[in-house]
């Protein structure tokens, strides 16, 4: 087995992201004094912002391999992400507008990436950029003055339903068809986890809840993203779907009783630190790929991305 073959693919990056998360974490802490709530914010906004780069198409930096290229990217989103908080602080908005703006700015890269990035064809790029940039950031605030804040609990359900179920059944639907189709499922599943929460005798927005839905979305991400559903990647849908469902909440379970029984964090601390490491997670695989697993770029590789 070779570094560039599953699931060593996919371990090695894991490892790097392990590193920087807790690089991430120290420096923030010891040198910035952030605690876990801020540390998080600081770093959803960083991933946020890759999530957004990452619809550029490489430019301006097309002609570059990789690392140079993803080094670069991860540059440019974590600067803008951390603005993120800082404007917004001396704009004089106030911190529980975090969260609400978070949530929102997510929401519409979710529709961006469900409907296809139909928004900007026949865009050249910076305009295609920007124009997405502004739909979401014009979404956002929209949806802060007439909802508030649009739940993230669904965002779980989100890289279930793209990157494990492979967007099946709809998946040969043309758009917007296709889009519409793909967030009914997200809605429809989306309910089934909130009232297991209930049945549970919490909610999305408790301690406990919210370390375990981070949890659960960090399996997600390393089983669909960074180990590209090995081993179960030949297995046709919805099996596939399924067996990536029982294992990543299994995984879930595991890690969140490891967490509050054995190591005794406390529920809301460990769920602030796990999302520094979920935003890695993505970040890396937006900008990296599989490096240094796998030298090519993203768009070398197709089976690198996402």
């Amino acid at each position: 087995m070779t570094p560039s073959h599953q699931p060593l693919r996919g371990i090695i990056p894991i490892i790097f992201v392990l590193i920087v998360s807790v690089l991430f974490t120290l420096v923030g802490k010891i040198f910035f004094g952030l605690d876990a709530a801020m540390l998080s914010v600081y770093a959803l906004f960083f991933v946020w912002t890759a999530f957004l780069i990452s619809m550029c198409d490489r430019w301006p930096v097309q002609k570059l391999r990789q690392p140079v290229a993803g080094f670069i990217f991860l540059a440019v989103a974590l600067i803008i992400g951390i603005l993120h908080p800082v404007i917004m602080q001396v704009l004089g908005f106030s911190p529980d507008l975090y969260w609400p703006l978070i949530s929102n700015l997510f929401l519409g890269i979710g529709i961006l990436i469900a409907f296809g990035n139909k928004l900007v064809d026949g865009f050249t790029q910076p305009t295609a950029i920007a124009l997405n940039a502004l739909f979401c950031y014009v979404l956002a605030i929209l949806l802060i003055q007439v909802f508030g804040m649009v739940p993230a609990i669904w965002f779980a359900i989100f890289v279930f339903v793209v990157f494990w179920m492979e967007f099946w059944p709809v998946s040969q639907v043309a758009q917007p068809a296709k889009g519409i189709l793909t967030f009914v499922l997200i809605g429809a599943i989306t309910l089934v986890l909130e009232y297991g929460f209930k049945a549970a005798g919490t909610d999305f927005f408790k301690p406990e809840a919210g370390l375990w839905f981070v949890l659960f979305v960090w399996w997600l991400v390393a089983t669909s993203w960074q180990l590209e559903t090995w081993p179960v990647k030949p297995v046709a849908q919805p099996v596939k779907a399924i067996a990536g469902l029982v294992v990543s909440i299994i995984l879930t379970f595991a890690s969140y009783y490891a967490i509050v029984l054995v190591f005794r964090f406390d529920p809301a601390t460990a769920g602030g630190f796990v999302w520094v490491f979920v935003a890695w997670l993505y970040t890396w695989e937006i900008v990296l790929g599989k490096w240094p697993a796998d030298r090519s770029s993203p768009e070398e590789d197709p089976s690198a991305t996402k």
